[in-house]
């Protein structure tokens, strides 16, 4: 559903068993934080596996046996839609067991699958990665395209089957170790060296490209002595030469991973389930080898710290904990920042599957495993963010068949920030643009971003300029306020491709509230780039002096003062030097004759192109300075017309300039 674009006023202010050990609980805390509830959404469903929230704010709900469901609460009550259900093994831990959608969803329908199937392969199943065409609540058959087949499940346990894209694009596979060694050189349990064998698919993180399933570029092994093994088998059989499909070595069962919102980088966390003493946490690195089946944890395997350093080219755990914390690590997600407390900024939540515990650990990367976010019943098995609500829901799934979701606290704003007074910028200032930040990714579609704008320590709200860059389908942006709901607007809209610009006001703070001064939050509907341009801030008045006077803003009869089309000059009051056009402001149409009674002059600029012109964009700034880098309005190419409000500091003798960069003509209306 595509939000309207509206002007923005604002106050400103069957159990999944995937590891042995019994139940050990120590005595901890295991309340939600104040403020925090935990709801059920439905416990319909069986043999839960898999939670994944989709951009539009509807659910998917993974069931061991085959069935793929559609959770729909957007409209106040929930339906739950079978989008298909597989033909798969169930026997141990097999099953359907990953799901990822594309990040093009919102325009390609795409979705990624990994399950068990029946085959002829050792142990009668083996694991496949596909991606099929979703459309509506149905996941199409006949549309699966195979990347990635014939991974062992020789034993029935340890298939791991997490799958995620990372911010470069490519699709990330969790192998398993398989339980017991495919090649029949080693073992099973903890002699199974599958884990450290190059050769083998299993035990590894894997990265291809989501199209067509061919290793991914920069993945660590190439050339001489390697080869393609996404469909050659693992089996005694298998050739020796080494897997391009490989991205990182030695797990034994990494369950889930989870990829962070928060970064343009592809940053990611592995769960890895532990064999008798450790459970892990580990850095997803290019190229690491974790260690299993040599070492647990952070020590040799079967021991318990303290131990030394990992040996040479073995990267160890960032976190691991003991079986008197829990016995097997499933769940993982990574906070949203600006959503929950500010305690939970940079935080990575961990579950454990045997005690049902959340962890968190901190931006510093502690853990106080004393004090648990929470404890769930019946067999947690993941968990994800959803933005659906305008809050940042934590969903989960159980074995047991229950999908929760926990609602975090929310502050209200103030509805009244008092007198302010604004401060425009001589010069627009670009704060913020995702294709130049870490990674230069694009801004996941159905996520947020906090975004720090820069601002004095002063400034309540920005006034900004907000380009929605080529999103992948029709699209909104809405920027708001940290740590309260998102509101049911948008402040930018585009359609699949466009470039498209609209002026903003960005609340930064609220005044009652401290800890997230100059930040401000942005949530995009669908996968694209972001740019933030500065105009000026709005900073309290001062005590003393009555009325607002200083930075006041004063209504004038809207007037167009420039249309350079031909045959539309407004009495010759512009002047066009080449892409440059200059537009007098002072003492026209009713505007304030003398230069010092005017600041700053509020401005309706649209752009025209004419036919078989290319797309650009026109920049609006004060007479006599540099052309700043950024724009105020974006026009695509063919016959076109854009329009966006514009906040321009009056320049030399009283004017303001507008500059073209592709387009064929601008108007200016005060």
């Amino acid at each position: 559903m595509r939000r309207l674009l509206v002007a923005l006023i604002v106050a400103l202010p069957g159990v999944v068993v995937l590891g042995a050990g019994g139940d050990r609980r120590g005595s901890v805390a295991e309340a939600l934080p104040p403020g925090f509830a935990d709801t059920t959404v439905t416990s319909s469903l069986s043999s839960l596996t898999t939670i994944e929230a989709l951009p539009d704010g509807r659910m998917i709900a993974l069931e061991k046996n085959g069935g793929v469901n559609v959770l729909d609460e957007r409209d106040g009550s929930l339906s739950i839609t079978e989008a298909i259900d597989f033909a798969v093994c169930t026997e141990s831990e097999r099953g359907l067991l990953g799901f990822t959608h594309d990040p093009l969803f919102t325009s390609s329908g795409t979705v990624y699958v990994f399950r068990t199937i029946p085959s002829g392969e050792p142990g009668g199943c083996h694991n496949r990665v596909s991606r099929f065409t979703m459309t509506g609540d149905r996941i199409d058959p006949a549309s699966e395209f195979v990347l990635v087949d014939r991974i062992s499940a020789i034993n029935g346990n340890h298939n791991a089957g997490d799958i995620e894209i990372g911010n470069d694009g490519f699709l990330y596979i969790a192998t398993g170790d398989a339980g017991r060694d495919p090649r029949g050189d080693s073992g099973s349990s903890g002699a199974n060296d599958a884990g450290a064998d190059r050769s083998l698919l299993n035990g590894k993180i894997l990265r291809v490209d989501r199209v067509s399933g061919a290793p991914a570029p920069g993945n660590p092994f190439t050339g001489p002595g390697t080869a393609e093994c996404r469909f050659r088998g693992n089996t005694s059989a298998t050739p020796r030469s080494i897997c391009q499909e490989i991205f990182a070595t030695g797990l034994r069962n990494p369950f889930r991973f989870a990829f962070d919102p928060n970064t343009g980088d592809t940053r990611f966390f592995i769960n890895d389930v532990g064999q008798s003493t450790r459970e892990e946490v580990n850095d997803g690195r290019l190229g690491a080898d974790y260690g299993w089946n040599a070492r647990e944890g952070q020590c040799p395997r079967g021991q318990n710290p303290p131990c030394a350093g990992p040996p040479a080219g073995i990267t160890d755990p960032i976190v691991d904990y003991p079986r008197t914390r829990g016995t097997f690590i499933t769940a993982g997600a990574f906070v949203p920042d600006g959503l929950w407390p500010t305690e939970f900024d940079g935080a990575y939540l961990f579950g454990d599957g045997g005690f049902g515990r959340i962890y968190v650990r901190d931006a510093g990367g502690g853990v106080n495993f004393d004090a648990p976010f929470h404890t769930v019943s019946g067999g947690l098995v993941d968990m994800t963010f959803s933005h659906h609500s305008g809050l940042a829901e934590l969903w989960y799934a159980t074995s047991s068949g229950r999908v929760g979701k926990i609602v975090p606290p929310i502050q209200s704003a103030s509805t009244d920030s008092g007198p302010l007074v604004f401060e425009p910028l001589p010069v627009i200032d670009r704060r913020y643009d995702s294709r130049e930040a870490a990674g230069a990714a694009p801004i996941r579609g159905g996520t947020s971003r906090l975004i720090d704008i820069g601002a004095p320590a002063d400034a309540v709200a920005a006034v900004v300029n907000m380009t929605y860059v080529s999103p992948a389908s029709g699209g909104f942006v809405t920027p708001w306020l940290p740590r309260t709901r998102r509101p049911e607007i948008s402040s930018a809209n585009a359609l699949a491709r466009e470039v498209s610009a609209n002026l903003a006001v960005l609340p930064l703070r609220d005044l009652a509230v401290t800890g997230d001064n100059g930040r401000a939050l942005v949530f995009m509907l669908s996968t694209g780039h972001l740019v933030i341009d500065v105009v000026g801030y709005f900073v309290p008045a001062p005590a003393s002096g009555g009325a607002v006077s200083a930075g006041r803003f004063e209504v004038a009869e809207p007037t167009r003062l420039a249309d350079t089309r031909p045959g539309e000059d407004v009495a010759g009051e512009f002047a066009r030097d080449g892409d440059r056009v200059t537009v007098p402001v002072v003492g026209r149409t009713g505007l304030p004759g003398a230069a010092d009674e005017i600041d700053a002059v509020v401005v309706v600029v649209t752009g025209v192109n004419d036919d078989g012109a290319a797309l650009g964009f026109a920049t609006a700034h004060p007479t006599g300075s540099p052309v700043p880098n950024s724009s105020n309005v974006n026009i695509n190419s063919l016959p076109d017309a854009r329009a966006n409000l514009a906040v321009v500091p009056v320049g030399d003798a009283g004017s303001i300039d507008v500059s073209l960069f592709g387009v064929s003509h601008a108007i200016v209306d005060v």
